[in-house]
């Protein structure tokens, strides 16, 4: 039997409205985002919400905050339906801002603080923000940016969320005054909260709907190409449920490593507002280190561990996972990208020996289905596999370029629907159009653009990449739009961009480069370097650079990556 449902596992599925495609249903909320997670902390108010380098902050606290944030964004002058961009390391004021831009109206937009600062402005302003939250930290992201239309900048300061014990020490290191921009409105996040008092703000009653949108995400290109993932409350109350019955574990005052980013739905979906709707307490981690990682998880004692495979892989390589005991690792998910069987087994056979209960498990999702909206079930954990589809959401494999369902066993295109779906691209439907489809089951299916199997019993399992794409450390890479950007690089007169194997990362960017007559090879190096780092994303600039003569073609007369591919890695 499920150990969720009940139900029995050979139960006929075409007769069965429980147990659908491996699949069970549940009921869902109708509620915004911070009402699901306000309803959950009554019932354990005094649990640790979250932990940040030590400072602990309750759930009742937690909602306290958040309350009071959402008044000062109030008497700030920002207002429902407006969008506020969220710039930010993993802290507490950044996961408040989140819950506070819900619970008076407003739209989160998620923004990856390395991205390069041209393209974050593209962001802000492609959303028409009217403000944004950003750190001390990460400040200089948008320091000295010219901007289209007035915007707020809100700042918290780093060294408000930590413990007393560490504060000298954090300014002992940081003696350098943070000194903003006059160029913008700024306010300091303590400020906001004197705002707030001042003006004695009163919260309107809480009219939160479930099909509010909610969250903007962004998927794609590392040059101005990413398309913005709109997301109503429904999509995250829905995936709050389903990881919690998914999970097959009480979350309730367990322990999680918060160091899945808050711009991916990997983190803000999963990491952060599932375990808090279900009573977790979060450790914090803003900048990955996997040593600091690996320590807080011995330290700590950490119940639930989600992270891409190169995560994993310095894990399985920590010397405290050999001869310790692990009973205390209760949920370990992989995603972002497949875990390899070898990593997998490895894993497992650790896990096992040190007593753990579950083990490792494959998931699969992207940014338009929120996060991993497939995974191993605890009761048919398969290597290789990503798992059946979470409650409520149901797969098909299909031929390229149809809605034609194939037989099991046949590769095809891997298509998903359920109610984690993204509404669209934000000022992009012809985009949307390309993802977002109608078969004629009368349903919206979400065509993910990966090649995909399904064995007899529904179980799925990656095979490759529709788009020329890598995965660098859980960020999606899209090689082309490497291309497209070296290639304006002056001395370069043709470019392809290609992934390295990496046993940390999983892959890297690596260049061959064609260059224009005449040219030095040290110097076109170092200017292509430069120009990288100014427009790519750190993730996504090139780890080496190799020159050639030609390229080699495919039968078609394009060039044959997949031959370079092989020749950068000695393939």
């Amino acid at each position: 039997k499920c150990p969720i449902c009940g139900l029995r596992l050979d139960i006929d599925r075409q007769k069965s409205d429980n147990l659908t495609t491996g699949n069970w249903t549940e009921e869902y909320p109708d509620c915004s985002i911070f009402q699901q997670i306000k309803k959950h902390s009554e019932k354990y108010p005094s649990l640790p919400a979250m932990d940040f380098q030590g400072q602990k902050i309750s759930y009742e606290e937690t909602i306290k905050q958040i309350e009071k944030t959402a008044a000062g964004l109030l008497a700030y002058g920002i207002k429902k339906s407006d969008v506020v961009s969220i710039i930010s390391p993993n802290i507490p004021q950044a996961i408040i801002m989140f819950y506070a831009i819900n619970r008076i109206g407003a739209v989160a937009n998620m923004i990856h603080p390395l991205l390069p600062s041209e393209e974050i402005k593209e962001l802000i302003e492609s959303a028409e923000s009217v403000a944004v939250l950003i750190p001390d930290v990460v400040y200089d992201k948008i320091r000295n940016l010219k901007w289209n239309k007035p915007l707020k900048v809100i700042i918290p300061r780093v060294i408000e969320a930590l413990p007393l014990w560490l504060k000298p020490l954090y300014a002992l290191k940081n003696r350098n005054k943070f000194i903003p921009d006059t160029a913008v409105e700024n306010i300091f996040w303590s400020d906001l909260m004197v705002l707030a008092e001042k003006n004695s703000t009163v919260l309107p009653e809480d009219k939160g709907k479930a099909d509010d949108l909610a969250v903007i995400l962004y998927t794609g290109g590392t040059t101005g190409t990413q398309k913005g993932a709109m997301f109503n409350n429904y999509s995250f109350t829905c995936y709050a449920v389903q990881t919690s019955e998914a999970g097959g574990v009480v979350l309730q005052g367990k322990r999680c490593l918060g160091v899945l980013p808050l711009f991916h739905g990997f983190g803000i979906a999963l990491n952060v507002h599932a375990m808090l709707a279900g009573g977790t307490c979060i450790y914090l981690v803003p900048v990955y280190d996997f040593n600091k990682c690996n320590a807080l998880i011995f330290k700590k004692k950490l119940n639930f561990i989600f992270g891409v495979p190169s995560f994993f892989e310095a894990l399985s390589r920590y010397p405290k996972m050999e001869n310790n005991d692990l009973s205390f690792m209760e949920v370990l998910i992989s995603g972002g990208d497949i875990l390899s069987e070898k990593l997998q087994n490895r894993l497992n056979k650790q896990l096992k020996a040190g007593g753990a209960a579950n083990p490792i498990r494959n998931a699969y999702g992207l940014t338009e289905s929120l996060t991993g909206c497939c995974i191993n079930p605890t009761f048919a954990n398969v290597i290789g596999s990503v798992g059946l589809p979470c409650p409520d959401t149901y797969s098909k494999i299909v031929e390229l370029g149809t809605t034609d369902e194939v037989p099991a066993g046949t590769d095809g295109e891997l298509c998903l629907t359920g109610p984690t779906l993204t509404l669209g691209y934000l000022n992009n439907p012809e985009a949307t159009t390309q993802i977002l489809k109608k078969h004629n089951d009368g349903k919206i299916w979400l065509h993910t653009g990966d090649i995909f199997s399904k064995d007899e019993n529904d179980y799925l399992y990656f095979k490759q990449r529709i788009k020329r794409m890598i995965i660098s450390s859980g960020y999606n890479i899209y090689l082309s739009q490497v291309d497209d950007c070296v290639s304006m690089c002056a001395g370069v007169k043709q470019c392809c961009a290609v992934g390295i194997d990496d046993r940390l990362t999983g892959q890297n960017v690596g260049l061959f480069i064609i260059p224009d007559d005449n040219q030095n090879e040290n110097e076109l190096r170092n200017k292509i370097t430069e120009h990288c780092r100014k427009h790519l994303a750190e993730y996504s600039q090139p780890k080496k650079i190799v020159f050639v003569d030609e390229f080699p073609k495919t039968k078609m007369g394009k060039a044959d990556f997949r031959a370079l591919e092989n020749r950068i890695n000695n393939k």
